[in-house]
């Protein structure tokens, strides 16, 4: 039996109200994060990696301008 595109989505209701567009979920996902319980430490533990994160991002800015500015200087740029 070979199945065509149209046998397959017979039984499927059609979707409407969308214009094409993938649905917004009913639930956010903060909402749906939120209903588990959160400890003390899972709230420590998630403030030490925004802590490490954001250092990190500041420490490879600061990276990336010291290398550019050694370049331009090496290259005779001056300043």
């Amino acid at each position: 039996m070979k199945t065509e595109l149209e046998d397959l989505i017979k039984g499927v209701p059609a979707q409407d109200g969308n214009g094409g567009r993938l649905k917004v979920p009913s639930v956010s996902a903060s909402a749906a994060k939120a209903a588990e319980p959160v400890t003390a430490l899972d709230k420590t533990t998630a403030s030490a990696k925004r802590l490490v994160d954001d250092e990190a991002l500041a420490r490879s800015e600061k990276t990336a301008r010291l290398r550019s500015a050694r370049e331009k200087r090496e290259m005779g740029g001056g300043d």
